[in-house]
């Protein structure tokens, strides 16, 4: 596996968090607890007000919601490794501070102020500055895997650091903890944010490496399916020079081309590595645009669908696609050229349907696909089941046509049409041949039993009809709908496919 596995910093730093908190949890020096001297402020006075005021904004209450507030952010933005681990830290630091406080159960010291809330209930750990401690490092991770500039790294761990010391000096200045409690408080923080980032697998700390000699990368985006233009170029950008690689050259897709044109520019420009960053149309038109050159492409998924990069098992989180992109193996896959009578020559990687997959596709909600994923197509599909056959003569290489009155004929490059979703078990994107599935239910009962032979992977009625070849003819009596790797094109008669074998030179995960 790549580099999100485990990182030594983490790895480190929990051991070293671990270590520290335990030595001071069993020993607990309470003879330091001594030195702070500095009288309590008086509760009338300005620098007693001061310090109310900052108890209050420390509490976990308080801190806890932005790290939450932040996952949120990231997740948006698919950087859901992190995302993960900013709820994964809250969940951890007020767990642990909870329980901890009330197996050691140790009090407080008096204070004139211990009628606020934020000085009741136990005192070790300091919840405060666990909660303070954990905001700072997951912020700071944060920036650093959105792909900020160092500068800008800097800062925040600058700023979190010094929060965590006013934090600090402000609860041993109003006596709402001992010298212990706030040492105790900031090494559980330090410890559950580095186990959240070690469990996540995310970097709090990127470490320079050598530069490992790249080349020059051409990214092509589609801007309405990256959510935060900024980060997405300062995490690409960034992560290319630290592995070697010059300036990349940035390709946006319009509405009038999906990715064509901007896919011939990058090889005109002779770049080693093509990014794709969109859903499946663009990355279906990119695929087609470099079938046959010697550019390595990797996928970047992005939108909903990410058919391809599903199948090959790419990281639908950026950064972990990134690494991918930059340190995976590269592979070759198949591609499929489509002819239709009725346009010009188009490609697809993934699967053709004609008939009800591309009726329930074009009727899918985009929206609720978001939400409930494969289940979206079940929804849709309700609408197709008394759906008028088609009568489709399929024929592959020399054999003899299969005619059937069909209500769905696929031809597919790859085992999946959505996760949790296996239409074509035995399909490889490198086997050098195309699958094909015809379904030819005659009532719902037929229809039943054969979408529940698809989702058990069982034993298949005689409905389906399964064959392998490396050239696809359909042809139609009456005009069918048909898609292309889920972008519905339109109604057709006659559609020809033919496998391009090892076409496609693709980095996917070791």
């Amino acid at each position: 596996m790549i580099m999100w596995q485990r990182s030594k910093f983490n790895l480190v730093a929990t051991a070293v968090f671990a270590i520290l908190f335990g030595l001071w949890t069993a020993l607990l020096p309470t003879a330091l607890d001594e030195l702070w001297q500095v009288p309590v402020p008086p509760a009338r006075g300005t620098l007693g007000q001061i310090g109310a005021a900052i108890a209050v904004i420390s509490l976990p209450l308080v801190l806890y919601p932005l790290l939450l507030v932040a996952s949120v952010w990231a997740s948006r933005r698919q950087l859901t490794s992190v995302s993960a681990a900013l709820v994964l830290s809250v969940a951890l630091s007020f767990g642990a501070s909870t329980l901890l406080k009330e197996l050691i159960g140790r009090e407080r010291p008096t204070s004139v102020w211990d009628f606020l809330i934020t000085h009741q209930g136990p005192g070790y750990p300091a919840p405060h500055m666990v909660a303070a401690t954990t905001v700072a490092i997951m912020f700071a991770t944060l920036t650093t895997t959105a792909g900020r500039r160092r500068g800008t790294i800097r800062i925040w761990q600058i700023a979190g650091a010094t929060l965590v010391a006013l934090f600090a000096a402000n609860l041993l200045l109003m006596r709402a903890h001992h010298i212990t409690d706030v040492v105790g408080g900031i090494l559980l923080g330090g410890l559950v944010a580095s186990v959240a980032n070690l469990l996540t697998g995310v970097h709090a700390v990127r470490l320079r490496r050598p530069t490992e000699g790249g080349g020059r990368a051409a990214i092509i985006y589609n801007p309405t399916k990256v959510v935060d233009q900024t980060v997405f170029k300062g995490l690409i950008e960034g992560r290319l020079a630290e592995n070697g690689w010059g300036p990349p050259i940035w390709l946006s897709t319009t509405v009038d081309d999906p990715g064509r044109g901007m896919a011939e520019q990058a090889l005109e420009a002779e770049v080693d590595l093509v990014l794709v960053a969109g859903g499946d149309g663009t990355v279906r038109v990119v695929c087609g645009a470099l079938a046959n050159s010697e550019v390595t492409m990797a996928i970047l998924p992005s939108g909903t669908g990410n058919l391809l990069a599903g199948n090959l098992k790419i990281p639908f989180d950026t950064e972990r696609a990134l690494d991918v992109a930059l340190r995976g193996k590269m592979t070759t896959i198949d591609i499929l050229r489509v002819n239709d009578s009725r346009r010009d020559v188009q490609y697809a990687a993934v699967m053709c349907g004609v008939g009800a997959d591309a009726a329930v596709l074009n009727d899918t909600n985009e929206e609720l696909k978001n939400q409930i994923g494969v289940a979206a197509y079940v929804i849709a599909g309700l609408n197709h089941v008394k759906a008028r056959p088609f009568h489709a003569r399929v024929t592959m290489d020399d054999d003899e046509p299969l005619v059937r009155d069909a209500s769905l004929v696929m031809v597919g490059n790859v085992s999946d049409l959505q996760a949790g979703l296996t239409l074509m078990p035995a399909a490889s994107a490198s086997d050098g041949v195309l699958d094909v599935l015809i379904a030819s239910p005659k009532n719902q009962v037929e229809l039943t039993q054969m979408v529940s032979a698809v989702l058990a992977q069982s034993k298949e009625p005689a409905t389906m009809d399964r064959r392998t070849g490396e050239r696809v003819r359909i042809q139609l009596r009456d005009e069918e709908l048909y898609e292309l790797d889920g972008d519905v094109i339109g109604k057709t008669t006659d559609l020809t496919f033919e496998v391009l074998p090892a076409a496609l030179r693709v980095k996917v995960p070791h």
